[in-house]
């Protein structure tokens, strides 16, 4: 037995740490090759970055509907991300469009960086991957611009329900009370013609009593 043992415990280490470099080995592979595609399907930026496009060029098409629209967007701007004025005239004078520059103010708002700065970085020409490189929360960007068209949308249609119901106002009518009933009654009692006589019948004899 104990020979036996000698030769169990002198044949084992080896094999077991060949085995146990085959699976760290096996191991290794998986995760090196299989991580991309584990990354690549958790994240999925393909659908969150098509919506920051969307919203983007939502924005443009907003801010373009009629001559306020520029100052509706940029006063939600103002309220929302806390951008300056001198920003957003730094924007229009280097012919950014609404869009750019929300998407400007919002990385602004997280990382602190003026509008000259990340235009020199090229973010208008793609924000996701520069959110990205920024260390930022692409898909976190993308609901927050989506949400803010929303709201833009909402103000336009809440201005263009105050336009109709200022061109269209209806004055009210005075509040006749019972006046009204006894008006009408008078009304209807004027239709009625007075008697006249239509036929006059011929009677023979002498008048009556008291008659001439």
């Amino acid at each position: 037995m104990a020979l036996i043992f000698q030769v169990f415990e002198a044949n084992m280490p080896p094999r077991l740490g060949i085995m146990r470099k085959a699976v760290l080995g096996l191991f290794l592979g998986v995760l090196v090759c299989g991580a991309p595609l584990l990354a690549a399907g958790a994240r999925n930026p393909a659908a969150p970055a098509a919506a920051l496009t969307g919203a983007i060029t939502s924005l443009d098409h907003e801010a373009a509907v009629n001559a306020e629209s520029p100052m509706v967007v940029a006063y939600l701007i103002e309220k929302e991300y806390g951008t300056t004025e001198q920003e957003l005239k730094w924007a229009v004078d280097h012919q950014l469009k609404w869009g750019q520059i929300t998407a400007l103010a919002y990385i602004q708002a997280t990382t602190g960086k003026a509008f000259a700065e990340m235009s020199n970085d090229n973010a208008p020409r793609d924000f996701w991957s520069y959110a990205e490189n920024a260390g930022m929360n692409s898909t976190k960007m993308a609901h927050s611009l989506d949400a803010f068209l929303k709201r833009v949308e909402r103000e336009r249609n809440s201005q263009i329900f105050d336009r109709l119901r200022v061109s269209r106002r209806v004055h009210p009518l005075p509040d006749l009370g019972n006046g009204f009933g006894l008006f009408q009654e008078a009304l209807d009692f004027r239709r009625i013609d007075s008697p006249n006589v239509s036929k006059i019948h011929d009677v023979p004899g002498e008048l009556s009593k008291g008659g001439k």
